[in-house]
């Protein structure tokens, strides 16, 4: 049988030569096919990126990269130095923008458009940079680990990379235009650097002589990597300023291998040449772009050169060390224990004479990799820990994640066995695994870079199997593999890809799925976009508000500072962090707060404000305009929001205040149910006293109480006596009900003992006064409920709210949910009248407001009259002038206007069976609104007598709050049934669901007079 086996074999071809070329070929279409599909599956949606022949993007800051990326198309190659557009009123320069990223894609953007691109032109480059950024990662990448695993293991590798449905994916997908997949590919090009460096410093073996003696010939390959070592690490740096993590990251192999070299009795000094040149190099490249002497990772600062010169001098030391302790015979432990004692003595030092400085390097090592956030950390969505660290890194990982462990624990044997050839690049690789591990369980931000570092170990991993099944040269040479060995190593990679390629259930996406859930704008900015086209179009340019005649140019060029010199006209426009980039490049205003965090606590003093007083010093600065604008959209103003309205209860620094002093969950248990569930929130007072809540609900307008009434058992108090939880009526019983008048209300109130007026819906428990200096100018034609076309985000929640509650849509949210409201800070202009002395004089206004529907709104303020019947207010809207004032006059072009003049009333009183009030209409001119004319306006009131009973006085707030037709024909077939014996009305609530009935604000008329509200 062997002899025909010979024979056989001798009358078949020789595949050995085709098998070498296949062997010398095979990885290079591996790895165009895997490229070509990272590629894909990241531009193959690149058109849900383009809204009516607009370019949008993903998230908040790659907007500003796009002007980032503009500004260097003006000025190539400078970078913006300083940002006067943002961070009003100081203006900023953050170290993340304008950066060596932005660069390269303007750089891109002038070779496109053959030297003056377009607008559109430069956005499109942006758009598709990181796909094509991203998939580069593949060459270094495969790089890594073909100098661990072999050609096949670095495959395996970009395979690895390529398939993982993780961070990195989603952060390099076209749309996603930040600055994280430049970050990935330049740290990943430094590491290769430092391991080729490593590499050549154990094989050539450089040592101090060779200086002496002007060895170069001999020098010139160490010199050279660690030269280019060195550059690869500014170019990361200059990609992102808090890569400085990567020489701390060096420093720390550094401070383990040279003392493990020692110790194995070798000499530390050929790492420590290479290493301190490539750190000498990089701090020269950190000198040439530091631009600030303070402490700052974020920013080019004096830190970058210092830590690195300082990591170059410690290698000289402990070269130094290595030589003495070796000169006088001592004990090789010495070494790493004089170089341990000198860095506690060191820390100590510095804890004791800076401790500054102690504490920042602490925070920052807590910060990135030492599993600690703050408070205000973890409201910036991509700073948070991994809630589930094992579900999250499986989930982006699969059985990879497994293999890649078990890739570690082999390298440690091999390298504990003194059976790895480059050790000291081993180590490297191993060192930064396991803090890019930490900083990813710190802040899971850091995935995106800890899929290399997986990809590597398992391109190792799957080398060592390869070698293990077979004989030593298996990893280099396809003829040396024979069947057994193709099916062990095929396992390995299945077990390794397939779990990847095939994804699963929801939680286990393929790549391609995954790439597709993530390639998309978002609602948000879509609902966001009337509003910020309206405020760059209608509000005065920046500079000439009020009359200003210093216009700011807004790609100029304008010089480092820590508090910008306005111009008088310039002003800020107020809205949460999250929208900042958004006003300053789709709006080109300037905001106060904005997605670096910065003025966020101003934003939350402001939003959360208790009274207008005190809003108002915040909105105010002590020279030129202040905050002018404010744009609250609904996330900010509706609990539903989620994180937009919870989280400036974190920032807000203007005394204690936390989310229970806002809002209160009524929870339901229905028979079988183990846990109670959340039926509604309920609000104290104190929500509808904030200004986001007066602003985005009421517009400004007074607010009375009604005769609505919350009902609730086993209350549970805060110390200050807010409601903390409670549950809803047991039985049949409503929670919220509603009676003829507020003396019947309030004697249900005391008699129920835990109930209270209010606090549900749009109905506040005590009057709410009208805000004197605001007024709604603008609203954006996307309503968050939905509309006809569909239901919008808010949808669910107020169908929910419908049914627990049983009030309309209009009793829950008063006014049209539109996605963006903004509102103006005027002067105001001062009425001052005559009528009954010792009186209440109550002003209203009709505007309208020009979204879809055309629908209306009262505004309404009261005053007091003195004993000689003198009053005075000051009214925010006008009614007249619009015309007379806009833009070119630095003025407001306002869309929201009035339908008629102010109409002035007193409540109705009854002499000897005859009715009458005070009365009078008068007109408010918008140049006496924005304080642009002098004057005042003059309101002369005259006794009317009227039919209504003094019992119909609406302005006392005794009218109903919406009957059971009335209120409920607006809610979308709601009904209501009375419970005679009590007095009041329990509701009941039904629902066709449809959005339109939901969006029933947008109805086309006023508001107030839908619920009865004002008679």
């Amino acid at each position: 049988m062997s002899q025909r086996r010979e024979q056989l074999a001798e009358r078949l071809p020789d595949f050995g030569p085709l098998l070498d070329r296949v062997e010398g070929i095979y990885h290079i279409p591996l790895l165009l096919a895997l490229a070509g599909f990272m590629l894909w599956i990241r531009v193959r949606n690149w058109r849900n990126f383009l809204v009516g022949g607009q370019v949008y993007f993903s998230g908040n800051d790659a907007w500003y990269h796009l002007r980032q990326v503009r500004y260097v198309v003006r000025h190539w190659p400078e970078t913006m130095p300083f940002d006067p557009w943002t961070s009003f009123p100081t203006g900023t320069s953050v170290g993340q923008f304008g950066t060596l990223y932005d660069q390269l894609v303007a750089t891109v953007a002038l070779i496109v458009g053959g030297g003056s691109p377009s607008e559109g032109t430069t956005a499109l480059v942006l758009l598709f940079a990181p796909a094509v950024i991203g998939t580069l990662v593949a060459i270094p990448t495969y790089y890594l680990g073909k100098r661990f695993g072999g050609r096949f293991g670095g495959v395996i590798g970009v395979a690895i990379l390529a398939l993982s449905p993780s961070t990195f994916l989603s952060r390099s997908v076209a749309g996603f235009s930040d600055h994280h997949a430049a970050e990935v590919l330049f740290q990943v090009l430094a590491v290769a650097a430092i391991v080729i460096a490593l590499a050549v410093a154990e094989r050539e073996k450089p040592v101090y002589e060779q200086f002496v003696e002007r060895d170069l010939a001999n020098l010139r390959r160490p010199l050279g990597w660690g030269v280019l070592a060195g550059i690869a690490i500014v170019l990361y740096v200059w990609a992102w300023p808090p890569g400085l993590l990567l020489v701390g990251i060096f420093g720390i192999f550094l401070l383990v291998v040279l003392p493990i070299e020692y110790l194995r009795g070798e000499s530390p000094e050929h790492v420590a040449i290479v290493s301190a040149v490539a750190l000498t190099v990089a701090g020269i490249g950190f000198l040439i772009s530091f631009n600030t002497v303070e402490v700052s990772v974020t920013n080019f600062s004096l830190l970058h050169p210092t830590m690195a010169f300082a990591g170059a001098i410690g290698c000289v030391f402990m070269s130094w060390l290595a030589r003495k302790l070796e000169a006088r015979d001592l004990p090789r432990l010495y070494y790493p224990g004089v170089i341990l004692g000198l860095f506690v003595l060191g820390a100590l030092v510095m804890a004791i004479a800076l401790p500054d400085l102690f504490s920042f390097f602490v925070s920052q090592l807590e910060r990135v990799v030492g599993f600690g956030s703050s408070a205000t950390s973890l409201t910036v969505g991509e700073a948070i820990p991994p809630r589930n660290p094992g579900q999250f890194l499986l989930g982006s990982y699969r059985l990879a994640l497994v293999t890649a462990i078990a890739g570690a624990a082999v390298m440690i044997l091999r390298l504990a066995l003194g059976r790895s050839r480059e050790r000291a690049g081993i180590l490297f690789v191993l060192i930064w695994a396991v803090l890019m591990t930490a900083a990813t369980l710190t802040q899971q931000r850091f995935n995106y870079y800890l899929i290399v570092p997986v990809a590597v170990l398992n391109a190792y991993f799957v080398g060592q199997v390869l070698q293990y099944v077979g004989s030593t040269d298996a990893r280099s040479n396809l003829r040396n593999l024979e069947a057994y060995q193709v099916l062990s190593v095929l396992a390995v990679v299945l077990l390794i890809t397939a779990p990847l390629a095939i994804g699963g259930s929801a939680s286990a996406t393929a790549a391609g799925d995954y790439a597709d859930q993530q390639s998309g704008v978002g609602q948000s900015i879509t609902g966001w976009d009337s509003s910020l086209d309206w405020l760059a179009n209608n509000t005065p340019a920046e500079g000439t508000y009020g009359g200003g005649n210093e216009s700011m140019d807004y790609y100029g060029q304008y010089d480092r500072t820590d508090d910008f010199d306005y111009p008088d006209g310039a002003y800020g426009v107020l809205s949460w962090w999250d929208y900042g980039h958004w006003i300053t490049t789709l709006g080109e205003r300037i905001p106060t707060a904005n997605p670096f965090q910065q003025n966020a606590g101003q934003a939350a003093n402001f939003l959360l404000a208790p009274n207008a007083s005190r809003a108002n010093e915040i909105a105010r600065t002590k020279d030129g305009q202040g905050v002018r604008y404010v744009m609250v959209n609904w996330k900010q103003a509706d609990p539903a929001g989620a994180a937009l309205y919870s989280v400036p209860f974190t920032w807000y620094n203007d005394g204690p205040l936390s989310i229970y002093d806002d809002l209160t969950p009524i929870a339901s248990q229905s028979s079988g149910q183990q846990q109670p569930t959340t039926a509604f929130l309920a609000y104290e007072q104190r929500h509808y006293e904030t200004m986001r809540t007066r602003l985005y609900t009421y517009h400004g307008s007074a607010v009375e109480q009604k005769p609505v009434v919350l009902d609730y058992e086993s209350p549970q108090r805060l110390s200050n006596g807010s409601l903390r939880s409670a549950f809803t009526p047991s039985g049949n019983e409503s929670a919220v009900k509603r009676f003829d008048n507020m003396s019947a209300a309030r004697q249900f109130v005391e008699e129920d003992g835990t109930a209270r007026i209010g606090g549900v819906g749009s109905y506040p428990q005590e009057r709410v006064p009208a805000l004197e200096q605001y007024r709604l100018v603008h609203a954006s034609q996307e309503n968050a409920i939905g509309s006809a076309g569909g239901p919008g985000p808010l949808y669910r929640s107020a169908l929910q709210r419908l049914q627990t509650t049983g009030l309309n849509a209009t009793e829950l949210f008063e006014t049209p949910t539109n996605w963006v409201k903004t509102f103006e800070r005027v002067d105001g202009a001062t009425v001052e009248g005559q009528g009954p002395p010792n009186s209440t004089v109550e002003a209203t206004v009709e505007m309208r407001m020009p979204t879809t529907n055309d629908t209306t709104f009262n505004y309404t303020q009261q005053a007091e009259t003195n004993a000689q019947g003198e009053f005075t207010m000051t009214l925010p809207y006008s009614t007249t002038g619009y015309e007379q004032w806009g833009t070119e006059k630095g003025a407001t072009n306002v869309s929201v206007q009035a339908t008629g003049p102010y109409s002035f009333r007193t409540p109705v009183t009854s002499t000897d069976g005859n009715a009458s009030r005070w009365t009078a209409t008068a007109d408010v001119p918008e140049g006496a609104v924005i304080g642009r004319t002098n004057g005042t306006v003059s309101v002369d009131l005259s006794e009317t007598s009227v039919s209504a009973p003094a019992s119909a006085n609406d302005s006392a707030g005794n009218a109903t709050a919406g009957n059971a037709s009335g209120g409920n024909a607006a809610a979308g077939n709601a009904s209501a049934s009375t419970n005679a014996s009590s007095g009041a009305t329990n509701i009941s609530t039904t629902t066709n669901g449809s959005a339109s009935a939901l969006a029933a604000p947008e109805a086309g008329v006023p508001t107030r007079t839908r619920v009865g509200i004002d008679g």
